[in-house]
């Protein structure tokens, strides 16, 4: 039987623990490198979205101020003369007149006349034409022939329903054939609808 002896000053010790080890550390040491990279490409990434974004809005800004100064220009370019102001004070009147149905007006009044009774003149004396409401202050003047028929026709318009407000009235002379003329002075309130 054969004796092994080692006679070295340094015997013979295992090294596969030794080489485990190394490989072991040699793969976390790869493995973090590769997740320091990876990091690294989303941390750019990000960056390059977020100067992306602020880029654009910087433009959308600056477009903002330039049209937002275009636009104060173009404001501060209109001038109305004091002759345009008059001009259009005049055509926003007519437009308001030209809403009111003079058509509707008249035949609410005939509704009202007594039988025996003509309409000689209506004049409107002024018309105020607004989202919630239209109204207009007229004069009828007409003649009956008896003086019993303006208080008829007053009696009548106060039955208007809200539709004609009783203001001065005035009853002239009989004239020469035995009529009498009178004057009525109406607040005229047209139904939602019917001023059109």
């Amino acid at each position: 039987m054969r004796t092994k002896l080692n006679l070295s000053t340094r015997p013979f010790t295992n090294h596969r623990l030794f080489w485990i080890a190394l490989v072991a550390v040699y793969f976390t040491s790869l493995w973090l490198m590769l997740w320091f990279v990876s990091q690294k490409g989303s941390v750019i990434a990000r960056a390059d979205d977020l100067t992306r974004r602020i880029e654009s809005q910087k433009q959308l800004a600056q477009e903002a101020k330039t049209e937002q100064d275009r636009r104060n220009k173009e404001e501060v370019r209109v001038v109305v003369t004091e002759q345009q102001a008059i001009e259009l004070a005049a055509a926003r009147q007519l437009i308001q007149r030209k809403v009111f149905s003079w058509n509707r007006m008249i035949g609410d009044i005939e509704e009202y006349v007594p039988k025996n009774t003509r309409i000689i003149s209506i004049k409107v004396d002024e018309i105020a034409n607004t989202v919630e409401e239209a109204m207009a202050r007229i004069q009828v003047k007409a003649i009956g022939t008896t003086s019993s028929e303006m208080t008829e026709m007053m009696i009548n318009l106060e039955k208007s329903g809200g539709l004609f407000a009783l203001g001065e009235t005035g009853q002239d002379a009989t004239t020469e054939n035995g009529e009498t003329p009178f004057t009525l002075n109406l607040t005229y309130r047209p139904r939602r609808g019917d001023s059109q």
